[in-house]
């Protein structure tokens, strides 16, 4: 148990370290992120944390800065790109907004915002739809 419990702890150090000085997340490079913690908050309930499998959210999300879109990655199957609307470059911060299902008339859109650390590649996703909103943390890594 100690050995394994080293071996993963050296390889999540590595991970970040990597991460972190990889590039800086300014918006020059593809990135690739995945998503740690969800907390998602209904109409009347009180938030609670969930699973990514429980709100469909995909194991990744690829950001192309270049091309404005963004596409989900689950079981390693690409979804079709989405729009990225606005790309906003603050002194600590880029924000990514769009609306994914954003057909008009759609009952399932939902509309968010991503921010994501210059430094760390920390990423915060907050998503809101119709009764419901989202609350999701991870990190990111330059492609």
């Amino acid at each position: 148990m100690k050995v394994t419990g080293r071996l993963v702890f050296i390889i999540l150090a590595s991970f970040v370290g990597a991460t972190a000085g990889a590039a800086e997340f300014d918006g020059s490079e593809t990135l690739m992120c995945s998503f740690a913690q969800v907390v998602e908050c209904d109409l009347g309930a009180e938030c609670r944390n969930m699973t990514n499998e429980s709100v469909d959210a995909p194991d990744f999300v690829k950001l192309d800065f270049k091309r404005k879109k963004v596409v989900a990655i689950s079981a390693g199957v690409e979804s079709e790109p989405d729009d990225i609307d606005n790309i906003i470059d603050l002194a600590n911060y880029i924000v990514l907004q769009g609306v994914q299902g954003g057909a008009e008339g759609a009952a399932d859109s939902l509309a968010w915002s991503v921010t994501i650390n210059h430094n760390t590649g920390q990423i915060v996703l907050a998503a809101a739809g119709e009764n419901a909103g989202f609350v999701v943390f991870g990190a990111c890594t330059a492609i």
